[in-house]
């Protein structure tokens, strides 16, 4: 069973052409495994998730500045303004969450955990932050992403889903916050049909 992270999937899903999404796959595929050393994004990912459970000031994320590699200071400064100006501009509120996974048929598995459990003017969400910055062979919105969001509707929580919450991804590109709508059949079938072409892909390198 091919076993890829929700990350991955968005990548793969938010590709602007078939060639983009074959390339896509082929570099998935041939990634090493995960390890913590090579994940870029991760000392954001954990300093915002540390700063609001310990309900510090956004502005503090920019201590992940201090000690980061030369290389990624202008990533992470665009990523880390985009962030602080989002929960600025609306009322945020933090909760836990825990993890959740999608599984087609034994033939892929997605780890979809949500990365965080925000309540943004009042309304619950379970949200995937995209970091990375724009290129030309990726676009994140909804049309492009509409799969990714209903696999995260979809997957199997080992926590209790909160019936009027929805699942988001946050795009650092511009800060705007994507909401999944409820699944519907059509909506399900695209996800399936994204889903078979990664394994279709996948299967041929």
């Amino acid at each position: 069973m091919i076993k890829i992270s929700l990350t991955q999937f968005l990548d793969y899903s938010a590709k602007v052409s078939t060639s983009a999404k074959i390339n896509k796959v082929k570099e998935i595929k041939r990634s090493p495994g995960y390890h913590p050393a090579f994940d870029y994004w991760k000392p954001l990912r954990d300093a915002i998730k540390k700063i609001h459970e310990q309900g510090q000031p956004i502005e503090k994320l920019r201590d992940v500045l201090i000690n980061l590699d030369e290389k990624k200071i202008k990533n992470y400064t665009r990523a880390i303004n985009t962030y602080i100006s989002f929960v600025k501009k609306n009322n945020v509120e933090y909760f836990s969450v825990g993890k959740a996974s999608w599984n087609m048929n034994d033939e892929l598995f997605v780890s979809s955990s949500p990365e965080l459990g925000l309540i943004i003017n009042g309304k619950k969400y379970y949200v995937k932050n995209y970091y990375k910055k724009h290129d030309d062979k990726t676009k994140v919105v909804l049309k492009n992403i509409n799969s990714t969001l209903t696999l995260m509707s979809l997957s199997e929580p080992n926590f209790d889903i909160e019936p009027d919450a929805k699942f988001a991804v946050i795009n650092f590109q511009n800060g705007k916050l994507i909401e999944a709508k409820t699944p519907a059949s059509d909506n399900v079938m695209e996800l399936e049909i994204e889903a078979e072409n990664f394994v279709n892909i996948w299967n041929k390198f």
